[in-house]
């Protein structure tokens, strides 16, 4: 009898080590490819709770905006949301976000029309997020806009890659854990045992070989599922803006990755040193492909879409940050010359005789 307890706890205490020693390595592995990929070991950014959309940061300064407030029929009133590329998080320089370099272009050119931007980005948002900001906003706000712009992609791409579900955002799996876990299994009346294992790093590992492995198909029902899913929330934007007198427009974000355009080879040939260029993150390529492709044909008849898939191939200097997402100065310049185009296009800049 004695033996078999010996047996039984040397079992538990190398399965402990086993399990320790496990967690320590996906811990390492992960925050070292941080490391690699971000240039920190943080993957996203500090985060603040706020009850309508999970957390937020709060808006942006926007530099350009006319130095008091206007208001009256040659004022309009810009509302802009998205990820960290919308919010400009690679620069400190207020001055330097798409916002603010859209603020000065309208202003300039738009009058006798003046315009107010909002730069209501946030690090890690996407559409689903962005869709419950939009609404505390609506709900809370004393100010009312004449547009409403999203700039998305590339946080739709990441999270599906990750987690299939359209549900999915940044932090979805451990909030999903702290809530869901002790219901899912016998082992969920452990309360805090159970959470500490659906957000442990091992999990987060699982689903992050998931990301960088696992390639998705295009004709996946997941994806599909996920493709009218998003196409449903961007539909109940723009009918919540038209409800509020607004118009809506989606700026299908610009990305590295999925560009099928030429560039000059001096370009070329320094993009092709990103790491996430090279050949063992080629699965990470095709599954972020495959998702902003089929998105992208699901909304591509909407109103409110824009395709800015190829806006950037007419550098001549590299704009993209070594993530393939993120923008230096040039290229946010560029977006924000595109999104002018847009707007005189649909007579958004030009004020109605």
């Amino acid at each position: 009898m004695k033996k078999f307890l010996r047996l039984i706890l040397a079992l538990l205490k190398w399965a402990v080590i086993t399990l320790v020693t496990v967690e320590v390595l996906c811990f390492l592995v992960l925050t070292l490819s941080n490391l690699f990929l971000y240039g920190s070991i943080w993957e996203g950014s500090r985060v603040n709770y706020d009850p309508y959309t999970l957390f937020q940061e709060g808006p942006r300064p926007t530099v350009n905006n006319l130095p008091e407030a206007v208001t009256g029929k040659d004022h309009r009133l810009i509302w802009m949301f998205g990820g960290s590329t919308m919010r400009c998080s690679n620069t400190d320089d207020d001055a330097k976000t798409i916002s603010s370099y859209l603020a000065g272009l309208l202003n300039r050119e738009g009058k006798p029309l003046s315009f107010t931007v909002r730069n209501f980005g946030e690090n890690s948002f996407n559409s689903l997020l962005e869709t419950k900001y939009l609404e505390k906003l609506l709900i809370e706000s004393p100010e009312r806009p004449n547009l409403i712009i999203f700039m998305d992609g590339a946080n739709e791409c990441a999270y599906f890659s990750q987690y299939r579900t359209p549900y999915a955002h940044y932090g979805y799996q451990r909030v999903q854990a702290l809530i869901e876990s002790h219901r899912r299994s016998v082992l969920g009346l452990l309360k805090p045992l159970a959470a500490a294992v659906y957000s442990s790093f091992t999990r987060e590992m699982y689903d992050k070989l998931r990301q960088t492995v696992i390639p998705i198909r295009a004709d996946s029902k997941e994806l599909q599922r996920d493709a009218a899913m998003t196409a449903q929330r961007y539909d109940y934007v723009n009918q919540q803006a038209q409800f509020y007198g607004a118009r809506f427009l989606l700026f299908w974000q610009p990305i590295l990755w999925v560009e099928n355009c030429e560039v000059t080879p001096r370009v070329k040939k320094v993009e092709e040193s990103y790491a996430i260029n090279q050949v063992r993150f080629g699965a990470v390529r095709h599954n972020f492909q495959v998702i902003y492709q089929a998105l992208a044909d699901r909304l591509r008849d909407k109103p409110y879409f824009v395709d800015c898939q190829n806006s950037l191939c007419s550098r001549t200097e590299p704009v993209y940050k070594p993530d393939g997402v993120h923008m230096e100065d040039a290229g946010r310049m560029m977006v924000a010359r595109r999104m002018l185009e847009v707007l005189k296009e649909r007579g958004l800049v030009e004020q109605k005789r």
